[in-house]
């Protein structure tokens, strides 16, 4: 089955940008992009490109970049990025990278927290409250916390995820 894939339109409505000092003049600026590898020939050569993800198949690795940038006069501190993992994929353990502390959310973005920090209860046949660890298939979200973003300076940050 082949999903339409609405990259940047609804899948992201979690994305936001928070600048820690509200009367600083900051102006920070998101975009993202949601983009699958092909292999192509190029000049007699194989080479692997990335191409903007439309039509997706189940498997399908969709690499996630959000795009930051500072066009304001003074620096932004501490800045949050937060990203919802769409409903219809599952992050890749390992694969967020960027700037800053990343954290990850299981409750659709109510609270974050390192990997090995986020935990839920379930209870036993026997009715006992037992304390798991949650793996990364069940992260609904992700969490930068980028410390400062100078004024002038763009960067960006990321992660993949598998079409389920």
């Amino acid at each position: 089955m082949i999903r339409k894939f609405q990259a940047v339109i609804g899948a992201f409505a979690a994305l936001c940008i928070i600048p820690a000092l509200a009367l600083a003049k900051p102006l920070v600026t998101v975009s993202i992009q949601a983009e699958t590898e092909v292999t192509v020939k190029k000049d007699g050569k194989t080479v692997t490109q990335r191409v903007p993800a439309r039509d997706v198949a189940p498997g399908t690795v969709v690499f996630y970049t959000v795009s930051f940038r500072n066009d304001g006069d003074e620096k932004a501190a501490n800045a949050v990025i937060d990203n919802l993992i769409p409903k219809d994929t599952r992050y890749v353990p390992g694969s967020a990278y960027g700037d800053g502390e990343i954290t990850y959310s299981i409750d659709k973005g109510k609270s974050y927290n390192k990997p090995t920090l986020l935990v839920y209860e379930v209870k036993d046949k026997q009715g006992k409250a037992l304390t798991k660890v949650a793996s990364p298939d069940v992260y609904t979200n992700i969490r930068w916390v980028i410390p400062v973003i100078e004024a002038g300076r763009k960067g960006s940050v990321g992660y993949q995820a598998i079409v389920k």
